[in-house]
């Protein structure tokens, strides 16, 4: 197994600092805005984050007011005002088991290229407090494991919860498959066979079972982290009384991908969701109407805009468990696990989920195969398309201001060319034509830290959390 992996130092800057004007009339503008659903939640779910106070963070800073009015900002305006507000404080180190800036890797398994990402929010840089969100990847044979965990953010020991529960869950899932290949005679056979099949059936059945145990299992790795640290007085002395497990709740959600036809890209993909985030399953060589499939349920809690948790009591159950688990079998090429920090800048999951995957495309993360075009042998005709293009827009960076990484945004290629999400997945060439005018992918070419300083220099008004992405490339 070849793999690469890659830490960034707090602070450390993208491979290649930008300026304005680097590239051609670089002119800011808004990526978009995301949908904000505020609510009230009881002990052991959280409601969705609003905008921060003025007085801690920039998103809700006000208009500049000439002449004792307040003068309305155009949507461009108050995008590039915010993204410069934003300032950076370190992971603070005096916190126990403090999480690290960002983690990337990039590993090749025998079923799946995969690609992932964490880096912490802008929001958690701008007050100085940790990174809640956590990813782990594993494999077995041909077949590929993921967990992506997001704590909850007004518990401060959450990143331990989203941790230990990701690592519990993909232990179980490697060594409960293993043992299901050993001792059920033709399990993996069977999970080949048709869907009518008996035996496809039963070994359909017994995954989504090991996939239920995993969450268990995850729940039990935090329920004994809280017991080995609720007597001891570091981190009583981090939360001045003594730790309950509510402080260690997060998300979870866990996705398993069995190769079926390799010919056809057919795949067995089951999923099971606790909490907000998003598991995304695409074909990119499908019909557009029919080449997604979402495998979870985001906000699942009992009021508007909460989530549940792993450390919540109507989670466990095994109907409860049933119901969060969800099954694919048809020909896909990818598979996008997430936590919410991305997932909301992409609402409705339904529909904008493959403009997700095309800002993946067009910023140089996933590598589709193609031939990519090059401005020097462009057609005329895809020539006059490139021309339709609008600039990619660059922000300041919240970790140095100075920096400025320009991106491409497939909503605003949408707006500037009358495209549709159908119209470029039917015809990707404006994508390749933009993705070849971004100077810094020739000079980053490791595909995971591409996805970081993606993942960590796109601006979405109202969007300031932790965003954690784990690309599977079948």
């Amino acid at each position: 197994m070849e793999e690469t992996q890659s830490r960034q130092e707090p602070g450390a800057a993208p491979t290649r600092p930008y300026v304005p004007g680097e590239e051609r009339g670089l002119s800011p503008s808004p990526a978009g805005e995301t949908d904000a659903r505020p609510g009230t939640a009881p002990e052991e779910t959280e409601s969705a984050p609003a905008e921060p106070e003025a007085a801690s963070t920039p998103e809700a800073a006000g208009e500049p007011e000439s002449g004792g009015e307040t003068k309305a900002l155009s949507n461009d305006a108050v995008t590039e005002h915010t993204a410069s507000l934003w300032r950076y404080r370190p992971v603070p180190q005096e916190e126990p088991e403090p999480a690290p800036e960002y983690r990337c890797c990039h590993r090749q398994y025998p079923g799946s290229t995969v690609t992932a990402a964490g880096v912490r929010g802008k929001k958690h840089k701008h007050e100085g407090s940790n990174c809640d969100d956590w990813f782990e990847t594993a494999q077995y044979d041909s077949v590929t494991f993921i967990a992506v965990s997001d704590g909850a953010g007004s518990k401060k020991l959450s990143r331990i919860g989203a941790r230990v529960s990701c690592r519990a869950a993909v232990g179980c899932l490697v060594t409960g498959y293993e043992e299901l290949v050993k001792s059920v005679p033709d399990f993996e056979s069977g999970l080949r066979r048709e869907l009518s099949d008996p035996t496809c059936q039963d070994g359909c059945g017994r995954l989504a079972q090991l996939v239920q145990q995993a969450v268990t299992k995850a729940y039990e790795a935090v329920e004994a982290a809280w017991y080995e640290r609720a007597a001891d007085p570091v981190y009583t002395g981090t939360l001045g009384r003594r730790p309950a497990l509510r402080d260690f709740s997060g998300t979870l959600l866990l996705a398993v991908i069995v190769p079926i036809c390799p010919e056809t890209k057919e795949h067995l993909i089951v999923g099971c969701q606790v909490g907000d985030g998003m598991i995304a399953v695409l074909n990119s060589q499908g019909d557009f109407a029919s080449s997604l499939r979402l495998l979870g349920v985001p906000d699942s809690g009992a009021y508007s805009g909460e989530t549940d948790f792993l450390t919540s009591p109507q989670v466990l159950g095994a109907e409860a468990l049933q119901k969060r688990t969800m099954l694919f079998r048809r020909p896909a090429d990818t598979v996008l696990v997430m936590s919410d920090g991305v997932s909301d800048d992409y609402f409705p999951n339904e529909t904008q989920m493959r403009r997700l995957y095309d800002d993946l495309v067009v910023n140089g993360v996933i590598d589709t195969g193609r031939t990519r075009l090059t401005l020097t042998t462009a057609s005329p005709e895809e020539l006059s398309l490139f021309k339709r293009l609008p600039d990619p827009p660059a922000y300041p960076w919240v970790n140095d201001q100075s920096v400025k990484v320009p991106l491409h945004y497939t909503k605003r290629i949408l707006e500037t060319t009358g495209s549709t999400l159908e119209t470029l997945w039917d015809d990707p060439r404006l994508l390749d034509l933009a993705t070849a005018e971004l100077r810094w992918l020739e000079e980053t070419p490791d595909p995971a830290e591409r996805l970081r300083i993606w993942l960590d220099n796109y601006v979405e008004r109202g969007s300031f959390d932790d965003r954690t992405l784990v690309i599977a490339r079948m």
